[in-house]
């Protein structure tokens, strides 16, 4: 994981060997010693198979990952995971960052957020803020994904990887294999919107339906969804007390370390004329959390954060991610905060 810049930061020693990865990406081995000051991920080719005993079928693969979600789901659904997020909301005036760690139901998508410990800071002294927090419900976009169950705020919207009549009526669908040289095999699955349904939108109940495009990074032997990069059209958001239009993109990975679809991290950016927010959020270990009453997330994940409160030993081994220089000047205020 990386910050928002790419950057980030290792304690090793100097002959360490580390490993960059990331899903349809080559890796990279470096001495520790020897790691250079940018490091360039190679994206795996476009697969060409010698014989073609059959063409691919697009929509019976995407049946089977649809399936997979659904299984994993069913029989996981009450399967919780610790987290660490960091969220970064701002506007021409004000900058306002929360860092928690929480956990939430896991599989497939995020759920029932719970708050453990949390701080956060602005660059204005409290009532001095001119950015109106009051429906800031990021918890909502944290629980975003091409497939979103059990889940209110995502319920009516439209996505690709939810069921097969869905994706067959709203979408287009393209599929690439790609290859890489340790050869390992993947479906890219690019799911767009099916032009003829986009002169209905303003005519219909679909007007106010959001609706996710984007690609997925599929396994191509087991057909499990390992990555998605979406963005979330015709949504909107609440600020200072107005509804507004906004844009929603995100990358969100998945580990199958405990047999199923567990979210794995999650980086988002959106917002509009009134307010910009970005951030990012990973699973920590389970044994790494202390025992303390967990903060149910209700309308306003900041309040939650209030009630929270901040828990110094929860922190020692879980803030593990560089802030970027912005979000240091905005940190700076943490214990300004009011409680």
């Amino acid at each position: 994981m990386t910050n928002a810049d790419g950057d980030f930061s290792l304690s090793v020693s100097q002959g360490d060997v580390l490993t960059f990865s990331f899903i349809g990406f080559e890796r990279q081995i470096f001495v520790a010693a020897e790691v250079p000051k940018v490091v360039k991920l190679m994206p795996f080719e476009q697969a060409l198979d010698e014989v073609t005993v059959h063409p691919v079928n697009e929509l019976d693969i995407v049946r089977q990952v649809i399936k997979n979600l659904k299984t994993d789901f069913s029989k996981n659904k009450r399967a919780r995971q610790g987290y660490f997020l960091r969220a970064l909301l701002k506007n021409d005036e004000d900058s306002y960052l929360i860092e928690s760690i929480l956990s939430a139901k896991s599989s497939v998508n995020l759920r029932e957020e719970e708050l453990l410990s949390a701080r956060r800071g602005q660059n204005q002294e409290g009532d001095d803020s001119r950015m109106n927090l009051q429906f800031t419900n990021l918890q909502r976009v944290m629980e975003i994904g091409p497939s979103a169950f059990a889940n209110s705020y995502w319920l009516k919207a439209i996505k690709p990887l939810h069921s097969l009549s869905t994706t067959k009526k709203y979408y287009k669908v393209d599929v690439e294999k790609l290859s890489g040289s340790n050869g390992e095999r993947l479906y890219r699955i690019t799911f767009s919107m099916n032009d003829k349904h986009r002169p209905q939108w303003q005519e219909e109940s679909l007007a106010d339906r959001r609706h996710i495009v984007g690609t997925a990074y599929v396994d191509a032997e087991k057909l499990r969804l390992f990555r998605f990069d979406g963005m979330v059209e015709n949504a909107y958001q609440r600020v200072d007390f107005i509804r507004m239009p906004t844009d929603i993109r995100f990358r969100l990975t998945y580990n199958y370390s405990h047999g199923y679809a567990s979210v794995s991290n999650l980086s988002f950016e959106g917002g509009n004329d009134r307010m910009r927010y970005r951030g990012i959020l990973f699973d920590i270990p389970n044994d790494s959390l202390l025992t303390v009453q967990p903060k149910a997330v209700g309308s306003n994940i900041l309040s939650a954060a209030d009630d929270a409160g901040f828990d110094s030993t929860l922190w020692s081994r879980l803030d593990i991610v560089k802030r970027t220089a912005e979000e240091e000047r905005v940190a700076s205020d943490f214990y300004r905060t009011k409680r």
